[in-house]
């Protein structure tokens, strides 16, 4: 598979550690710019619009890319943490800066029984932007945790933009063998 570099919230080779005091949600390595300029940098003027940029569906059209996050060091808690993906949305403020982040879709909370090591816990396709009429020029993913309780060990390995048709991991590898070798 190859991957975008620009298209990673979590580059590989880069972990995200998820220790932090309790309650803390961690905003991923990188924030992506649907715009291609880069964080903070003025988009050229394509059609003469002087307007902020943002993308309708995020992506364009055509068959969804879809987001693979993985587990790099497995997660321990002592009190009961679980662990929530959101990817996050934002308009440009007009200073080439992110408004306010908006969460377009989740993992939902996953238990550390979940969150093994080496394993992706969160596929998620590409979303169109909620609400109606967010235009996003920023993506970014929030790793969210419940007050009072945290990580005290564990890392993101990965957070990546799968191309469509790209996806080549195994993700059949932990189904039951129908068979017994005697």
């Amino acid at each position: 598979m190859i991957t975008d570099a620009l298209l990673s919230f979590v580059p590989i080779g880069s972990p995200l550690s998820l220790v932090a005091a309790a309650g803390v949600n961690i905003p991923s390595l990188n924030i992506i710019d649907l715009s291609g300029a880069g964080f903070g940098v003025t988009p050229p003027s394509i059609w003469g619009t002087t307007n902020s940029f943002g993308q309708a569906d995020a992506m364009g059209v055509g068959e969804r890319p879809e987001l693979a996050i993985a587990i790099g060091t497995a997660l321990t808690t002592a009190n009961s943490a679980t662990l929530n993906a959101a990817l996050q949305a934002a308009a440009d403020n007009g200073s080439n800066q992110p408004g306010t982040w908006q969460t377009i879709g989740e993992s939902g909370a996953q238990t550390v029984a979940n969150l093994i090591a080496n394993t992706v816990f969160c596929r998620l396709p590409w979303l169109p932007p909620f609400p109606a009429g967010l235009r996003p020029r920023f993506l970014r993913l929030l790793f969210q945790v419940p007050s009072a309780t945290n990580f005290t060990a564990g890392t993101i390995s990965s957070a990546l933009v799968v191309p469509p048709g790209g996806r080549d991991d195994t993700f059949a590898k932990f189904q039951p063998k129908n068979y017994v070798v005697s």
